[in-house]
C-alpha cells in the first residue's frame, strides 16, 4: 500500500491524496479486509474548534484521515508552501463510497438528520443506487451514548456508516462506537443529508469549479455569515503560523 502524506495545518494533520486516490488505492482494499476506518472531513470551523476544544483535537488525531473539506485549508496549504493535492468536499466523497457500495454489495447504514429528511434522504439514494444495500436508517435525534442504538446499527454488520450529526457529536460517537463494531468505514457528512433530502441545494458545478461554493451557500442562506468569519480570521493564523516557521 502506498505511503499516506500529510500537510499540518495548524497543528491538524490533514491526508494529502486526490479523492481517486484515497478511494482506489486506500478505503477500497479497506473495506475489502474488513479494517475499521475513521474518516474526519475538516474545514476551517473544525481546525479552529480543535485547537480551542483538545479532547475534540484528541479524536480527530486519532483517525485514519483528515480530508480537507473546504476550499480555506487548500488556501492555507498554499500559504504554508505545502499545497494539498486537492479539495476533497465530504459530499462528493460519501456519494463517491455511495457509488463504490452499490458496485460492489457493500452494507451502508445512514444515521441522522430529522426523521423526515433522513428517510427522504434514504428514499433517493436508493433511487440512485439501485443495487446499493441499505440496511438501515435513523434519524439524528439521538444520545450519544445510546447502547441500543448502537446494537441496532452493530447487527446490521455494516460496511459503511455514514454519521450526519454535526461536528463535534458525530466525531465523539465515531470515536465512542467504533470499538464495537467488526468493520466499517465510519465517516461524519454533516448536513449532507440534507442534501440527498433535496432540502437543501448545492451550489451549481460552475461555482464549484470557481472555489465559490461557499459564497453561493452565503448568498442562499445570509444567516451563515458569522460562520463565515471563521475563514478570514483562520487565514490570519496561517499567515502568523508561515512568519513564525
Amino acid at each position: 500500500m502506498a505511503v499516506i502524506n500529510s500537510v499540518e495545518i495548524l497543528s491538524v494533520p490533514f491526508t494529502n491524496l486526490r479523492k481517486k486516490t484515497l478511494i482506489n488505492d486506500f478505503l477500497h482494499p479497506r473495506l475489502q479486509d474488513n479494517e475499521k476506518t475513521f474518516i474526519v472531513t475538516a474545514n476551517p470551523e473544525i481546525v479552529e474548534y480543535a485547537n480551542k476544544d483538545s479532547d475534540y483535537k484528541k479524536i480527530i488525531s486519532e483517525s485514519d484521515f483528515i480530508v480537507p473539506d473546504g476550499i480555506g485549508i487548500v488556501y492555507a496549504s498554499k500559504i504554508l508552501n505545502n499545497p494539498l493535492e486537492e479539495r476533497i468536499a465530504g459530499f462528493d466523497l460519501m456519494n463517491d463510497l455511495l457509488k463504490l457500495a452499490d458496485e460492489n454489495k457493500y452494507r451502508v447504514f445512514m444515521l441522522g438528520a430529522e426523521q423526515s429528511v433522513i428517510t427522504l434522504a434514504a428514499e433517493n439514494v436508493k433511487k440512485t443506487y439501485r443495487h446499493l444495500n441499505l440496511v438501515g436508517y435513523h434519524h439524528g435525534y439521538i444520545e450519544i451514548d445510546d447502547a441500543v442504538l448502537v446494537k441496532k446499527i452493530s447487527d446490521t454488520k455494516p460496511d459503511i456508516i455514514f454519521i450526519a450529526l454535526g461536528f463535534p457529536k458525530q466525531e465523539q460517537w465515531i470515536s465512542n462506537h467504533m470499538p464495537l463494531f467488526d468493520k466499517g468505514i465510519f465517516m461524519g457528512v454533516g448536513g449532507s443529508f440534507d442534501v440527498l433530502a433535496g432540502k437543501v441545494n448545492r451550489a451549481p458545478m460552475i461555482w464549484q469549479k470557481s472555489n465559490l461554493e461557499w459564497l453561493y451557500r452565503l448568498i442562499k442562506q445570509p444567516s451563515r455569515w458569522r460562520r463565515m468569519l471563521v475563514l478570514p480570521l483562520f487565514l490570519i493564523k496561517v499567515i502568523r503560523e508561515k512568519n513564525k516557521r
